[in-house]
Order: structure tokens, then C-alpha cells, then sequence
């Protein structure tokens, strides 16, 4: 994965072999976009303690509707608004790619 740097030098992103993901898209940087071939999802990462209100809120309004979740301990991958074919799972794995490259480039 080749990181995509803000102008401060700062992860917002990653382009790899068969797509793109980034970190927030929206106003209030609650979400971001994961393109994978002719795939599209918006994702973000949720924690019932930890996350703040516009998260919770988000996060209420996101699983009344089509969704995935993966628990990582304590921490959820909440997937949702899924176009195209690849399955919930891969576009997780994918994410869980992209989380594990972030941090391993900040230590």
C-alpha cells in the first residue's frame, strides 16, 4: 500500500493494487470511502465507550440499514453503503490491511 499524506505529512489514505481508501470524506470527518475494483463502501471505526456523539449517532442511524460489523476487540470496522459485488468480509480485510500499515508507519 502506498500511503496518501495530508499537506502536515499525515496518513488520510492509501492507494494499493486494485483500489483506494480514505479516511474521512465527509464535513464532519465521521467516515471514509474504500473503493476496491468496481466496489464502493463508506467505513469508519467505532468504539461504544470511546467514540464521541456524532459517532454514536452515526453509528445508530448506520445499523438500521444494510451494514457489517467487525468486532476487533472492542473496536468495530462498521462498514455500510455497499455498491458492487466483493463481499462485506474482503472490503473488512481491506481495511484491517490499510489500519495495520497506518500504524505500523507511525511507530
Amino acid at each position: 500500500m502506498e500511503m496518501i499524506l495530508n499537506e502536515d505529512d499525515m496518513v488520510v489514505g492509501a492507494r494499493f493494487e486494485n483500489g483506494t481508501i480514505q479516511d474521512y470524506i465527509d464535513k464532519n470527518n465521521n467516515y471514509g470511502l474504500l473503493r476496491v475494483e468496481d466496489t464502493t463502501c463508506n467505513w469508519f471505526l467505532f468504539n461504544k465507550v470511546e467514540s464521541e456523539d456524532e459517532i454514536q449517532k452515526l453509528y445508530e442511524e448506520v445499523t438500521k440499514k444494510e451494514h457489517f460489523i467487525q468486532n476487533d476487540f472492542g473496536e468495530e470496522i462498521v462498514i455500510f453503503n455497499k455498491n458492487g459485488d466483493i463481499s462485506f468480509e474482503e472490503l473488512a480485510k481491506k481495511i484491517d490491511e490499510y489500519l495495520g500499515d497506518e500504524l505500523g508507519n507511525f511507530i
